[in-house]
């Protein structure tokens, strides 16, 4: 008996491999609502290729593999289907086409030569010559039109679509939905109060235990204060930083990154191993990390904003404390707070060049391996003790407190009475941001930098919507106390370094 197609939406959509990396539920949340939905042979091509490549990321070979295990349960369900031709003419001829769960169509890529004049030895080129092909078939349909889409998150392969007019757009399953970067949450709050509020805040209590109602804050402006918000108070001549304690509904003062100069009566930074908080969003910082009741800070930064140095700063004396002109044996008690970091320092960053050329094979064991991706760690470590006379790196490999770790270990790993420090997450994926904060126990404090600049993205697969720092920023948005949030505003490498902002 011959089985009519359900009731087709008219549109037709060609996922790459690019999109289906990007986001491999993405197949399943196309094939709705009459949707045709069409897999080319580049594309099927180009996964398997994934799957064992040793330069790609440990995210993409996962993701590859979990849209070859989709495409293979469609087919072992009898759900991919030949004969498109048949299908957009209405001529069903007894072929069958059974719908998928949800309503969609899945089909093979018709035959056919490739697009001329590009050569068929790149695999985009191929993906066009589909699209190509399943465009004329389509507009062979009597019955109705159809609207071919190519979804893409390659950007030669957005533009070349646009070249030959074929319609093209990113992927629009499972990013964050925001219109521009911009709307990604900063953390901060900055607004101009009455200069009265300052002798408000000084009469409210002693140094660190002063607070304001979050009423001083306009309406517009509150609705912005989430959970430890850094909130950073203009008062005539004065700057009052605070943190929002929704608990309380008040603007906390803070306790860990300044100190009341008693003498002039006023805030300073506290300087930490040496290193002095240059701007208000840089103690905000420092306060969040040495917090012992927020187990996790996001810091989001331009270059030379001083991420890595700070968060390498605040682990530091975290561990080791503030080294001082005594010597201890080495079975002395710790200059460090008590805060259970028994396991020490864990540091990992997400392997991707930023060049096109590979470093290829890095001779070695693990440890040396890891050495040249985490160098940015070394290099602040390395600062700190020239300015402090001591040598962390040497205490810490001596007490067995410094673990590197690769992005591609962190499968069924426990992370447990342990401060982690994970930078360039920017580069990370959605797998790195899922397979990570499943990692960490309540006993850990683990603090994420990046920078938002897509420029600073080397990774191919992930955009400024979809990267591992952006899903943990809005995912972690609000949380609640244990969770931080900071956007650094200033590079301060020099001139130089903020003159390349325009090249």
């Amino acid at each position: 008996m011959r089985q009519a197609p359900p009731g087709l939406s008219g549109t037709i959509y060609i996922p790459d491999t690019s999109a289906l990396i990007e986001n491999p539920d993405g197949l399943d949340q196309v094939l709705t609502d009459g949707n045709v939905v069409v897999l080319l042979h580049q594309v099927v091509e180009e996964l398997g290729r994934l799957q064992a490549s040793r330069s790609k990321s440990d995210g993409v070979r996962h993701a590859a593999r979990q849209v070859t295990r989709k495409i293979l349960d469609y087919r072992n369900r009898e759900l991919i289907h030949h004969h498109m031709e048949d299908l957009l003419s209405d001529r069903i001829n007894g072929y069958s086409f059974r719908p998928t769960p949800g309503g969609g169509i899945l089909a093979w890529e018709p035959d056919g030569e490739t697009m001329l004049p590009y050569p068929d030895n790149s695999g985009d080129n191929l993906i066009l010559a589909g699209a190509r092909r399943i465009a004329q078939v389509a507009a062979q349909s009597a019955e109705r039109s159809y609207r071919v889409v190519v979804i893409s998150e390659d950007s030669n392969v957005l533009l070349k679509c646009d070249a030959v007019g074929i319609e093209a757009e990113n992927l629009r399953y499972g990013k964050v939905e925001l219109e521009s970067i911009d709307q990604v949450y900063t953390g901060n709050l900055e607004v101009e109060v009455e200069p009265e509020t300052w002798g408000r805040f000084l009469d409210s209590g002693d140094p660190g235990e002063r607070s304001l109602p979050l009423d001083v804050l306009p309406g517009t402006v509150r609705e912005g204060a989430l959970w430890n918000a850094g909130v950073v108070l203009h008062c005539g001549e004065h700057v009052l930083l605070t943190r929002v304690d929704l608990e309380t509904e008040r603007l906390l003062d803070l306790r860990h990154a300044q100190y009341w100069d008693r003498k002039r009566h006023v805030y300073k930074p506290r300087s930490i191993l040496g290193m002095t908080p240059r701007d208000p969003f840089q103690t905000l910082a420092i306060e969040f990390m040495l917090d012992p009741t927020v187990q996790l800070v996001v810091l989001d930064g331009p270059a030379g904003s001083g991420k890595t140095r700070l968060m390498m700063a605040a682990a530091l004396y975290l561990l080791v404390g503030q080294p001082t002109a005594l010597r201890f044996s080495s079975r002395s008690a710790s200059l460090a707070p008590e805060l259970g970091y028994d396991n020490g320092l864990i540091m990992l960053r997400p392997e991707h060049a930023s060049s096109q050329y590979e470093m290829g094979f890095l001779p070695g064991d693990y440890e040396a391996k890891l050495t040249p991706w985490l160098e940015p760690f070394f290099q602040a470590i390395r600062s700190l003790s020239h300015l402090n006379d001591h040598d962390f790196l040497e205490e810490l490999q001596a007490t067995a407190r410094l673990q590197m770790l690769s992005t591609s270990m962190l499968r069924g790993l426990d992370i447990e009475q342990s401060l982690v420090t994970v930078d360039e997450l920017q580069n990370g994926d959605r797998h790195l941001a899922k397979t990570l904060m499943s990692r960490f126990c309540d006993s850990s404090k683990v603090i994420l930098a990046g920078c938002l600049d897509p420029i600073q993205i080397d990774n191919p697969y992930v955009d400024w919507r979809s990267n591992a720092l952006t899903r943990i920023k809005e995912t972690y948005k609000g949380f609640g106390p244990q969770v931080a949030q900071v956007r650094l505003a200033n590079n301060y490498r020099g001139p130089i370094s903020n003159r390349a902002d325009q090249l």
